[in-house]
């Protein structure tokens, strides 16, 4: 798994809403076209999300009380592989959301494997 710190354009543009994560040096490679912030046990800036096919998304747990982390993962029957699942990702970490862009169009809950309150869906357009 591939966690990295958040960019100090992040932290900046976080901490104007008052969110606050330690700024560290850009990830390699092209940045998503969507960004998702877990914070107190929510997803910002919704839990209904919108992406054009082919888009991607960066999750960031910026919430200080998730106790381990949160994840953006797919909401299937047990026993089903999710298409797309980050895994817990740690406090002031990020991860791009793996298979994202591949998805076809269509509507997919989402959840955190650790906090059943946090879920939503995602629209691919």
């Amino acid at each position: 798994m591939t966690l990295r710190r958040p960019s100090a354009a992040l932290f900046a543009a976080v901490s104007a809403v008052g969110l606050w994560l330690p700024a560290r040096a850009s990830a390699a490679g092209p940045v998503p076209e969507h960004t998702v912030v877990a914070f107190l046990r929510d997803y910002m800036p919704s839990n209904k999300l919108s992406i054009k096919q082919g888009e991607s998304i960066r999750f960031i747990d910026g919430d200080p009380t998730a106790g381990p982390g949160h994840s953006f993962t797919e909401s299937v029957p047990e026993g089903v592989t999710p298409k797309f699942d980050t895994d817990i990702v740690p406090f002031g970490t990020f991860k791009d959301v793996p298979d994202i862009s591949s998805l076809p169009a269509g509507t997919y809950a989402f959840h955190c494997k650790i906090h059943d309150v946090l879920k939503g869906t995602l629209t691919v357009g």
